[in-house]
């Protein structure tokens, strides 16, 4: 009887069961500053022909992970872009646009069905918001960094 006891037991220990992946229902959110980025004036030149000079705008760069799917962004007041961005292998970035600052954005793609919101309260305290689209997350794909550095683009 012991002996039976003791391998239920070993049986029950050793089980090789596989934890399930959680889902993620909220993106990934970032705040950094701490990569490599262009010169002051490169900067002000960016921002003067995204038209995103004033305190109200911000811009909005898609990044890694693009790959042809239909992207949708808009804010309660209009919608901002729609359209089939790819990520540049080279450069890593899919698109931009600027936005206003001041109300929430919503990114929705038509490949994972998910929307992301980029809310007004952090929105409004960086320049440069950037999102990407990681496959590898399980349930919300998204990576929004929030950041006043801007990235070489090029």
């Amino acid at each position: 009887m012991f002996v039976i006891l003791m391998m239920v037991l070993f049986t029950v220990g050793c089980s090789s069961k596989k934890r399930v992946a959680e889902e993620k229902n909220e993106p990934a959110v970032q705040y950094r500053d701490d990569f490599r980025s262009v010169s002051a004036t490169a900067k002000k030149k960016f921002l003067s022909e995204m038209k995103a000079n004033d305190a109200s705008a911000s811009v909005l760069i898609l990044t890694k992970g693009f790959k042809g799917g239909k992207v949708t962004v808009a804010n309660e007041k209009k919608s901002l872009y729609s359209g089939i961005p790819i990520s540049n292998l080279s450069t890593g970035i899919a698109g931009y646009i600027t936005i206003n600052n001041t109300v929430d954005t919503k990114i929705t793609d038509d490949i994972s069905k998910v929307e992301v919101v980029i809310d007004a309260a952090n929105a409004n305290k960086y320049k440069f918001i950037y999102v990407m689209k990681d496959a590898s997350r399980l349930g919300n794909p998204y990576v929004i960094t929030y950041s006043n550095t801007l990235r070489p683009l090029k």
